[in-house]
């Protein structure tokens, strides 16, 4: 066992022989903990980059970008053993949503952390609080999306599922030193109800059919909405290709303040877009959503937009 023990040994899972081995480990384990690293498209719409898994000694890292088609029913495998995760109100969504998949149980020490009475029970706060150990949380954004991960990633996504197996013990220590505490109880009396509510909304999940952008734009007439629906389009395909820079430079508000005011040129398309890495590689796509027949000119310069 290594000194640290939150430095577990970690298994990169990207074949199926190295997947064939970690489910077998999977069958074995009795509590599994669960964390997942996606890219920066939102619950509705991301892609899974890395499934982090761990066990009381192990950590597993699984690649969905190699594992392709195997992903499904390796992630019908996992939901066989119980989970412990930290906030399954969003990857929960996400496993639903690309997988259709719900494991057999779940604990959320997001969920028992608030019943205890902490108010902002983020993974990093009770790491600190319960642990006495700083998360960095510098590579949370990071790009996942692109190969070979970096160690520090490879680090920080093991570090997030090694910790919430002790995590909960901790907690669980906690809540049984507070049992007498009639606040305290009261809300633990009521955690299996709220986990199970949980679990019923992520069961009834139905994908997002309608960006949110198109559909502030239908106000504006069928060519903006069709404006508004490609750009949200290219946004949501260079994002999930890993390009973060169309996450963050194509907003709802950006795509809107676009199909309002139509840019007249390519150069007027361009002084709107303040990074030079992402223009260059993409304005010529972004031009073309104006670029066509019948569209609406608008000579408004960038320096008047409000």
């Amino acid at each position: 066992m290594p000194e640290d023990p939150f430095d577990l040994p970690i298994t990169y899972v990207d074949s199926a022989e190295s997947l064939s081995r970690a489910t077998e480990q999977w069958f074995d384990a009795h509590l599994l903990a669960v964390d997942i690293e996606c890219s920066l498209t939102g619950v509705h719409h991301c892609t899974m980059a890395l499934v982090q898994v761990a066990s009381h000694d192990q950590v597993w890292l699984v690649d969905p970008l190699a594992l392709g088609a195997l992903m499904k029913p390796a992630m019908e495998t996992l939901a066989q053993t119980p989970w412990i995760v930290h906030d399954f109100s969003g990857d929960g969504i996400v496993f639903k949503r690309l997988y259709d998949v719900m494991p057999v149980s779940v604990l959320d020490t997001m969920m028992l952390a608030r019943a205890l009475g902490y108010p902002q029970p983020g993974l990093k706060t009770l790491a600190k609080l319960k642990m006495g150990l700083d998360i960095p949380k510098e590579e949370q954004d990071s790009n996942w999306m692109l190969r070979p991960l970096r160690p520090k990633q490879i680090s920080y996504a093991a570090r997030d599922a090694a910790l919430l197996l002790p995590l909960l013990r901790r907690l669980g220590d906690e809540a049984e030193a507070r049992r007498d505490d009639p606040d305290v109880a009261a809300r633990l009396a009521h955690l299996p109800e709220e986990m199970r509510g949980l679990l019923q909304r992520v069961r009834q999940y139905r994908p997002v059919q309608r960006f949110a952008a198109v559909e502030k734009a239908k106000s504006l007439g069928p060519l903006a909405e069709s404006r508004a629906q490609r750009l949200s389009e290219l946004r949501l395909q260079w994002g999930n290709e890993g390009d973060v820079a169309a996450v963050m430079e194509l907003g709802n508000r950006w795509i809107l303040a676009r199909v309002a005011n139509p840019p007249r040129s390519k150069d007027v398309l361009e002084r709107y877009i303040p990074n030079p890495r992402f223009r260059a590689k993409r304005l010529d796509d972004l031009w073309a959503v104006f670029d066509q027949a019948g569209a609406v000119s608008c000579d408004q310069n960038p320096s008047n937009e409000n």
